[in-house]
């Protein structure tokens, strides 16, 4: 009887084990997808690889449709525009990839910018000339009442920066080295100016229609040093451009190949709408603000900088 009673015992402890271990939910591995963005003419087709079972759908299916259920979506782009693919899981992540659907017959030339409306952080003045028309308002610093203010002196400027800008041109781009240990710099609209009133009518237009807005972006580097930005004041819009979390950012937007030349991001500003309901651009705002890891040394050259409307 004894042993039998031992028995009945550890019967009973391997069962509270066996339930236990049942219960315990496994938690789903994190969300990406092997591209942020894809450029198509009309008829081209990319396919879109995700590291979870996900979902797919397009924000636009009159410019681009996906088909596919799993870890592979096919993206066929339909017509001139912009559309946003995003994969969602069953536990509820989602990530997304923009779709730039060119028309047939020849890419649109490299210095007209994108969108119906232009509000241009970094561009230069000749290609600042050739879209004058697309300019609602101007955030570049012009030394009166916008700045760009480097923090604590964290980085060195480069006033006549080697090599061509994002439109091919010698016209001059963003070229700025980390001087010490952390790097930050923001574009400052003050009180002095109207700019930060530009900037708010841009949010409230953001926040009213976000799948229309985009941040236009063009960086290159030769080292590997990761640069996070946000905008509008708010830190909650953080993203990072590279392949290392830094300064409590978790969201890796893409990174970009290393090798000097330029590369291109459309950021959608769908992705960050509830946030900027809630974001006051008043006077002094940092319209825009640079971070780069901490690695004496290392490049951030930007150019194209913009915010547009498609």
């Amino acid at each position: 009887m004894k042993a039998n009673k031992f028995f009945a015992i550890a019967l009973s402890a391997l069962t509270l084990v066996g339930f236990a271990s049942c219960g315990e939910k496994e938690k789903e591995p994190d969300l990406t997808i092997d591209k942020v963005q894809a450029t198509l003419k009309v008829g081209e087709t990319v396919e879109l690889v995700a590291t979870v079972t996900a979902e797919w759908s397009s924000s636009d299916i009159q410019v681009a449709t996906v088909a596919g259920n799993g870890l592979k979506a096919t993206v066929t782009a339909v017509a001139e525009g912009n559309a946003i693919i995003t994969a969602t899981t069953k536990g509820g992540q989602t990530r997304t990839c923009v779709i730039l659907v060119q028309k047939t017959g020849g890419d649109e030339p490299k210095n007209e910018l994108k969108g119906s409306q232009v509000w241009p952080l970094i561009l230069d003045s000749v290609t600042l000339g050739a879209n004058e028309s697309k300019i609602v308002a101007s955030f570049q610093p012009n030394n009166v009442d916008q700045f760009l203010y480097v923090w604590e002196e964290t980085y060195t400027g480069n006033n006549n920066p080697t090599g061509l800008n994002f439109y091919g041109n010698q016209a001059g781009f963003t070229a700025l080295t980390v001087a010490k240990g952390w790097a930050g710099c923001g574009f400052c609209l003050t009180a002095s100016g109207n700019g930060w009133e530009n900037a708010k009518a841009l949010k409230d237009a953001i926040v009213a229609s976000p799948d229309d807005y985009f941040l236009h972006m063009a960086i290159k580097s030769s080292d590997n040093a990761s640069h996070c930005f946000y905008f509008m004041g708010s830190e909650a819009t953080k993203f990072i451009l590279g392949s290392n979390k830094i300064y409590d950012c978790e969201n890796l937007l893409g990174d970009f190949t290393r090798d000097g030349s330029w590369a291109e991001f459309d950021i959608p500003m769908s992705a960050y709408a509830s946030v900027l309901a809630n974001t006051n651009v008043e006077a002094g705002v940092n319209v825009f603000v640079a971070l780069s890891e901490g690695i004496t040394g290392a490049q951030l050259n930007l150019d194209a900088v913009y915010f547009y409307k498609k």
